[in-house]
């Protein structure tokens, strides 16, 4: 595999991949000199880069496995290498599909299907969903919809209702609030 330097530490290889890496990449496989790797190690420098990039995303924030997945392959484009870094993210505990359910159930302010919607599109099983909503408390979802319909103010009820339904909360729940709601007000 030809690559060729851009700048300091970005290089293009043949295929049309062009990225940053850093001086212990460069320096381990002298890439300042070098004008061709095999693929072996064309392999080992994205797992590399792959690694450092992903340790990068994992300190700004949680991500689960399908979103980690999907970043660096949309960054390194090979797969093999994305999927070894994965598991090795597994396996030192720094990605946990399960720990990111249940602290997503426990800090979203929305409704049961809304959460559920939302961690399925992120690539949490249904099993792992499952689990993690027992952590999910009936009586808080009622609170929250009960403060986001009084956020919502003075506008038309179906209004106020189509936009909960939005948010996940299911329309018996929203019916309960308003009925409650009109009981305190007389």
């Amino acid at each position: 595999m030809k690559l060729k330097r851009l700048l300091k530490n970005k290089y293009l290889f043949e295929n049309g991949l062009s990225i940053g890496l850093n001086n212990e990449i460069v320096n381990k496989y002298d890439l300042k000199r070098r004008e061709e790797l095999s693929h072996e190690e064309y392999l080992q420098v994205l797992e590399l880069a792959a690694l450092s990039t992903s340790y990068y995303y994992l300190a700004k924030r949680d991500y689960t496995k399908k979103e980690i997945y999907n970043k660096l392959l949309q960054k390194y484009w090979e797969k093999n290498p994305i999927v070894k870094v994965i598991k090795r993210l597994e396996e030192v505990g720094y990605i946990d599909d399960k720990e990111f359910a249940i602290s997503y159930v426990k800090t979203k302010k929305c409704g049961k299907k809304k959460i559920i919607y939302d961690l399925k599109l992120k690539g949490i099983t249904s099993e792992v969903i499952e689990e993690a909503l027992s952590f999910y408390e009936e009586e808080d979802e009622l609170e929250e919809l009960s403060r986001a319909w009084d956020k919502l103010g003075e506008k038309e009820e179906q209004k106020k209702i189509a936009s909960l339904m939005r948010k996940g909360f299911s329309y018996g729940d929203i019916k309960r609030v308003i009925i409650k709601k009109r009981e305190e007000e007389c």
